[in-house]
């Protein structure tokens, strides 16, 4: 007994040195970049987010979008005036608990929130993709991730959207579908993107997901209203529709990876023409994928690949999409990968296109040649091609049940 005991934790002792060897190496990309802070600090939004905690935490919150108090309180704690601060009121109260500390430690704490929030999605979807990589190996690849790094030079909130969406996907294939409507509900603050893979996943979910989701959506609006009062419900969409007009907007279509982005590249003059495109092709897209779901009903194979093509739709078709957003596409880069991998009665034409598409999007080249060109639209181009492969796939999946039914 004593003997099996001893092999167990001398087997345990490699995994230990990993493990520790792991959050050393995160450990020391967090101070990293906490010591380039002051250097980055007037290229990054983490002040706005900073300045909007503390306009909070002084009782200031019926003031929040107000344009020149926000610039107000980033001249105060960052020196200088940065993109505006665009989100719902709630999402502040994420970045509140930092507001006690300096920028330079806030924005640490911040990175290594996000560094733990990575280690969670990947111990989390390494039981449903890539089931011989270890979850170390897989936020490894994780990291390299343009977008990902884009978040954390940033000190953005799209690893802490990636989160809340990689851990709803986990509560559906658990059976928990208030907990994933809930879950998915959390992810409001960027409600553009979250509202079209609600209405996507809802089609083919019981009346509980629907109910977690809008649960949560009413107490994130009740949040909301008590940091800001009643005048919330005005003072929020007034700013957004004053939003192209003010300077410090971050508004840049061109730098958008979606629908939006390619219309405004495609057509550069005209802006009307441009937006009854996007709307459009985005009414169209969301019918596609809303009839995938429909096609994938009673198909628990096609779980992780409906999924993946609702997290798609959902990036293609919201009307702001920024670079550091499209660290969303972890969830169904990896879903798709592992079904590629682990599926083989895909034809080729198709696994070709799958696998082009993975290949293009994953490597840091073509987001970086994007960037410096002011296109970074084009990525939209193989996310749509994910997408149309997904739903050819789907398809395909319904149609030889039927046959075999």
């Amino acid at each position: 007994m004593g003997n099996e005991t001893s092999r167990a934790v001398t087997s345990k002792m490699p995994d230990l040195a990993k493990n520790l060897l792991l959050l050393a190496a995160l450990a020391l990309i967090a101070i990293y970049l906490a010591h380039r802070f002051p250097e980055m600090e007037k290229g990054t939004d983490f002040p706005d987010f900073y300045a909007a905690a503390k306009l909070v935490h002084d009782g200031l919150g019926h003031q929040l979008y107000d344009p020149a108090v926000q610039e107000r309180f980033q001249i105060r704690y960052s020196g200088r005036i940065g993109t505006l601060y665009i989100h719902p009121a709630f999402e502040a109260m994420f970045y509140l608990p930092f507001a006690a500390a300096s920028p330079q430690r806030a924005y640490m704490l911040w990175s290594l929130l996000n560094l733990a929030l990575l280690i969670a999605i990947a111990r989390s979807l390494q039981h449903y993709a890539f089931t011989q990589v270890s979850w170390q190996a897989l936020l490894a690849l994780f990291l390299v991730f343009a977008p990902v790094l884009l978040n954390l030079l940033q000190g953005q909130d799209s690893v802490l959207l990636l989160f809340f969406v990689a851990m709803s996907f986990v509560a559906l294939t658990r059976g928990n579908e208030f907990l994933a409507g809930c879950l998915l509900g959390c992810g409001l603050f960027k409600f553009h993107l979250i509202l079209p893979l609600a209405l996507i996943l809802a089609v083919n979910r019981t009346k509980r997901f629907l109910l977690g989701f809008l649960l949560l959506a009413v107490v994130l609006i009740l949040i909301s209203v008590a940091i800001c009062g009643p005048g919330f419900l005005l003072a929020y969409p007034r700013f957004l529709l004053a939003l192209p007009s003010l300077p410090f907007s971050g508004i840049h279509p061109r730098q958008m990876p979606n629908l939006r982005g390619l219309a405004a590249l495609s057509i550069p003059g005209s802006k009307s023409v441009s937006l009854a495109l996007t709307i459009a092709v985005s009414i169209l897209l969301l019918s596609i994928a809303v009839r995938s779901s429909i096609l994938a009903r009673m198909q628990p194979q096609a779980t992780a690949l409906l999924f993946a093509s609702s997290v798609l739709t959902s990036l293609l078709v919201g009307y702001h999409l920024s670079p550091h957003d499209l660290s969303l596409l972890l969830v169904p880069m990896t879903m798709i990968s592992t079904y590629v991998l682990a599926t083989h009665h895909i034809s080729k034409w198709l696994r070709m296109i799958l696998v082009a598409s993975l290949v293009i999007l994953y490597l840091p080249p073509l987001h970086l040649f994007l960037l410096a060109a002011h296109s970074y639209a084009y990525v939209a181009i193989p996310i749509l091609f994910l997408f149309l492969s997904c739903y050819a796939e789907l398809k395909r999946i319904s149609l030889a049940i039927r046959t075999n039914l």
